[in-house]
């Protein structure tokens, strides 16, 4: 398969790309309320929302063409965006992949000589032939002597052009009247951009995964060894570990006392990073765990923990909050929910009763396979308390439920550092449902509810 030439750099040729779009799709939807107006009025809504619909993947389809930070930025958006954008404009952004073509070796070559030196690809023999490609970086295999490596290589321009091209998507985002500009965008906004920024500077990524290998002290855990000095603000080498994804056939096939194992440990590892370490790590897609399955006969599997760029920093104070709510949730404590959610500033104190009851509901629903009972909830429950992930589907109905709280006046868009979390544990929840985990899962938080 042939690599790229490059990845098209913010500026004016991206700038007015996408200004196209917005137009073309501003144009859509006008077309489209045109075309609507002699429908019957029970139509028109429908075909208002197909057009939007329309217009929102076309918009889409545009931004992957672009791809570089475009793409991650659209992926963020899919997140923090769903209480300011359209349904179907959020959906669309979710169908963003961040799989892509590498960049040739002509390309890439020069730029790991910038970082490493001149002599850096032969030093390390680099493969030429990149082992993976994503939005902002590709990987490629090399070795140090007799140990096998893996680099993490930014692509060239990527972060000069991240300024412009969030500037340009909300332009864009404006111009086809999807938002509105006002504090709140503002907001999100700045706060977006700098997580993008912070998460291409591998330096600290280099950091942050040295911090949280220093942390662990459970064998269930595996941090890989990384090189800083083979590694800068645009290169990361580390260690090549060559565990399995947790879909491959050789996890799926553990015995499920096995499964449920390594469930317990990506369940563990969430509250550890939020209680603990006041550490998070918010992209938490399989691709940044592998699963290393012992051979040895002992049932000693490890998760691989992989990609430290979007781990956030959690103050001390909202991750105090944050256990409060949780375990109040645990426990279904609807009074204490509120209490904690107003300190998280997902509540204010003037939220109508409807709104923070609704809101609390929705934090003890999605807690549900960490009740000490499950009278209440038998279909999902098995003998001895313990709980089916797979087949309850317990993210498909939080989710139906949560698009109604978002619905209700009143109802405020949470801090981001809260939309991360749920990020986070709506990503760790899909992993154990897909492992088909069938737990127990109470105790993990009873240890903190005796804290």
């Amino acid at each position: 398969m042939s690599g790229m030439k490059s990845i098209k750099k913010g500026g004016l040729n991206r700038r007015v790309s996408l200004g196209l779009a917005g137009a073309k799709g501003g144009l859509g939807l006008l077309q489209a309320k045109v075309s609507g107006i002699f429908l019957p009025q029970e139509q028109k809504k429908a075909h208002a929302e197909e057009a939007l619909e329309r217009e929102a993947l076309k918009f889409v389809a545009h931004l992957g063409e672009l791809k570089g930070a475009y793409v991650k930025i659209g992926q963020m958006l899919a997140l923090y965006g769903e209480h300011i954008l359209p349904k179907q404009v959020t959906d669309a952004l979710h169908t963003l992949e961040s799989s892509t073509l590498p960049l040739d070796w002509e390309v890439i070559e020069p730029a790991i000589e910038d970082e490493l030196g001149p002599d850096a690809t032969k030093l390390l023999a680099i493969e030429r032939k990149a082992m993976a490609a994503a939005s902002l970086s590709q990987v490629h295999c090399g070795s140090i002597g007799n140990e096998a490596i893996c680099f993490k290589i930014q692509y060239p321009g990527i972060t000069d052009a991240i300024e412009d091209d969030f500037k340009n998507v909300i332009q864009m985002l404006s111009f086809a009247k999807w938002i509105k500009s006002g504090r709140q965008m503002e907001q999100l906004t700045k706060d977006l951009k700098e997580y993008l920024l912070k998460e291409v500077r591998y330096s600290y990524e280099l950091m942050i995964a040295e911090e949280v290998s220093s942390l662990i002290d459970d064998n269930r855990y595996k941090v890989p060894k990384y090189f800083p000095e083979y590694s800068s603000d645009k290169i990361l080498t580390m260690e090549y570990v060559n565990g399995f994804d947790v879909m491959d056939q050789e996890v799926q096939q553990l015995s499920q006392r096995r499964r449920n194992r390594l469930a317990e440990a990506m369940l563990e590892l969430f509250f550890k990073e939020a209680f603990e370490w006041n550490l998070m790590q918010t992209d938490p897609n399989f691709g940044n765990y592998r699963v290393l399955i012992d051979q040895s006969g002992n049932e000693q599997d490890r998760l691989v923990l992989l990609d430290f760029g979007a781990v956030h920093e959690l103050t001390p104070a909202f991750s105090r909050s944050l256990k409060k709510t949780i375990l109040a949730a645990q426990d279904q404590n609807e009074a204490s929910v509120i209490e904690g959610l107003i300190k998280l500033n997902c509540l204010s104190e003037n939220s109508s009763k409807l709104v923070q009851e609704s809101f609390s509901r929705f934090c003890i629903y999605i807690l549900e396979p960490f009740r000490k009972s499950f009278e209440d909830v038998p279909k999902y429950a098995l003998a001895n308390e313990v709980y089916d992930w797979k087949h309850s589907r317990l993210l498909k109905r939080a989710g139906k439920l949560g698009s109604q709280q978002a619905l209700l006046k009143g109802f405020q868009i949470p801090p981001p550092e809260f939309m991360l979390m749920v990020r986070k544990l709506t990503g760790v929840f899909t992993f154990v449902a897909a492992l088909g985990a069938r737990t127990r899962s109470y105790p993990v938080l009873a240890k903190y509810q005796a804290d």
